[in-house]
């Protein structure tokens, strides 16, 4: 009767039947994510999606092992399964910098060339410059005609 006594005044306790119902709902959407993801047809992903596949799957089932050894009374810092851990999260960054780098812009470097070419100023750009001016500013006769005098 001790037992019954208990599970009432448990049940009584509003933020310990939140917190519960919230684990509920959380291991449902972990068993509905790793359903949906053991579903698919590993041949037909491309490369980039079977490494964030595998990576997602190595992750949550080291995490789930992590949970499971917190809830097992062990500490799981000592662990093996914290240097799996630590193990797969730097696999995930290298994994990260390869596709950042394969989608990163490129340079045309011959463009890049032609519009600095174009750009920069040399002393045959003045000396052109001052030519073209010269024959603007000279006076032009003309002829009882009307047309320019050589």
């Amino acid at each position: 009767m001790a037992t019954l006594d208990l599970d009432e005044e448990l049940l009584k306790d509003e933020e310990l039947v939140a917190s519960i119902q919230n684990l509920d709902h959380s291991i449902v959407d972990i068993e509905t994510l790793l359903e949906s993801r053991m579903n698919i047809d590993y041949n037909s992903l491309s490369v980039e999606e079977k490494i964030k596949h595998d990576l997602l799957i190595a992750f949550a089932l080291n995490s789930l092992y992590w949970v499971y050894l917190r809830l097992d009374g062990v500490d799981p810092t000592s662990h093996n399964i914290k240097r799996e851990l630590d193990r797969v999260k730097s696999t995930m960054d290298m994994a990260k910098g390869a596709m950042a780098k394969k989608n990163m812009l490129r340079v045309d470097k011959k463009a890049a060339e032609r519009i600095i070419d174009h750009a920069l100023w040399t002393p045959e750009d003045k000396k052109r410059k001052f030519q073209n001016m010269g024959n603007q500013n000279k006076k032009i006769k003309f002829d009882e005609n009307g047309d320019p005098s050589k």
